[in-house]
């Protein structure tokens, strides 16, 4: 029994820290959940609202527009406030969970004293129960709701862009069987290269050999091809991602395409897409190299532009 439990509180803690795409457009988390809240209460009219006197419309209209500023200051302040946290390559399921356990704290917060302004009631922990009672009625299904959606969108909007990512790579195949010129590295790949590290190592090496390099805390993990097999041989130096960017700088088919990654673009044969982005699969390496949304229109325009 303890075992079945550690194993599902594992799965449960993977779970969580699975990569969740963050909003591309935030402005839709602030409309659509507060509309769908107000055509909630006005077309269903739960918690006696059918009984409720004056001007209904507007009231309700009222619980929208607090709903959609509460939930501004969940997605537009705190990630200008924040911006580790709201990184997004780190975002994650489970920082979504609280993101959107936050937006309902901020929208009940809200709507407790707007309700106490409008029907002239006092600040009491008896009418924010009822709010909070309403939060959990009504909340579950425009914010559930909308996480999948966005996922989902997310997940189609790569996945058709994958697929074109590999249309090209395709074409650039075919064009070499064919006898035409397919997509070829620039001169300079054929260059050799000496990166030195800070303890005095260093790594010689061809630039168009190179598969990628990753970032490891103070080092960085170099992956290419040597001269002599076709076997990718892996090398750490102590050396920021940065530098290791800056020195190739001079090589346009060498680019920046993660927070933790750089690499080498004339060795990808193939593109996949999730709903967090897309993973680049190289020449010989079995490690997937995402690619973060900072960097997916430079990843696209070298393609489209070969």
């Amino acid at each position: 029994m303890v075992q079945m439990m550690k194993a599902l509180l594992s799965r449960l803690e993977m779970l969580l820290r699975s990569p969740y795409p963050e909003l591309q457009k935030r402005w839709k988390t602030v409309l659509l959940p507060a509309l769908l809240v107000f055509f909630i209460l006005y077309f269903l009219q739960p918690f006696g609202i059918s009984r409720m006197e004056g001007p209904k419309f507007f009231i309700l209209l009222g619980y929208m527009l607090v709903s959609a500023a509460m939930l501004s200051v969940v997605v537009y302040v705190f990630p200008a406030i924040f911006p580790g946290w709201h990184c997004e390559e780190r975002w994650t399921l489970g920082k979504e969970l609280l993101s959107t356990l936050l937006l309902c704290v901020f929208v009940t917060l809200g709507n407790w004293i707007y309700t106490a302004l409008v029907f002239d009631i006092s600040l009491n922990l008896h009418l924010l129960g009822i709010c909070l009672l309403w939060m959990v009625i009504i909340g579950p299904f425009p914010f559930v709701l909308f996480m999948l959606w966005n996922r989902n969108l997310q997940l189609h909007h790569n996945l058709r862009e994958a697929v074109e990512l590999n249309a090209r790579l395709a074409d650039r195949l075919r064009a070499g069987v064919q006898g035409q010129v397919p997509l070829q590295p620039t001169q300079k790949m054929a260059d050799t290269i000496v990166l030195e590290g800070e303890t005095k190592e260093s790594l010689t090496f061809v630039v168009g050999n190179l598969l990628y390099v990753g970032s490891e805390g103070n080092y960085v993990r170099l992956c290419y091809l040597p001269a002599a097999t076709g076997t990718p041989v892996m090398k750490l130096l102590r050396l920021t991602l940065k530098q290791v960017e800056e020195s190739f700088a001079a090589y346009p088919d060498i680019i920046r395409c993660h927070r933790a990654f750089v690499v080498n673009l004339c060795k990808v044969t193939k593109v996949t897409g999730n709903a967090q982005g897309y993973r680049l699969h190289l020449e010989g390496c079995e490690v997937e190299i995402p690619v973060s949304r900072a960097y997916v229109k430079a990843v696209k325009g070298y393609f489209e532009a070969r």
